[in-house]
């Protein structure tokens, strides 16, 4: 017979595992530039804070100029897109991220680092 903490375990374990999943298969996404999810990508991982999405942002942030379909987008809410899901996550590589970013020579991705970091709690 089992017991209820073990069945809750399981359970947890399950779920935990099917989050790791999609955000795996979100990160693979991300990557990809013949589609317009990009954003909704990096909100969906910014609500599952999870590290392993760390690099994948990094590399959105620095894919940003080869979508095409964000052309529009010179004022930064792609960027701070990336920031916010970085800062969710908040383990050091995501705040280092964020600070390698506030020395960017890219005007507006320096702009969006340095307001995300004014924003992290110390």
């Amino acid at each position: 017979m089992r017991s209820r903490s073990s069945g809750y375990q399981t359970s947890f374990f399950s779920v935990n595992q099917n989050a790791n999943r999609i955000v795996v298969e979100l990160c693979e996404r991300l990557r990809q530039a013949d589609h317009f999810e990009h954003e909704d990508i990096i909100g969906r991982l910014q609500d599952f804070a999870d590290a392993y999405a760390v690099p994948f942002l990094r590399e959105a942030v620095l894919m940003k100029p080869r979508l095409s379909y964000l052309d529009y987008d010179d004022y930064g809410a792609y960027y701070k897109k990336c920031f916010w899901a970085l800062n969710a996550i908040g383990t050091d590589d995501a705040i280092a991220i964020i600070e390698e970013f506030a020395s960017s020579k890219d005007s507006v991705i320096k702009r969006e680092a340095l307001y995300r970091m004014s924003k992290l709690v110390s």
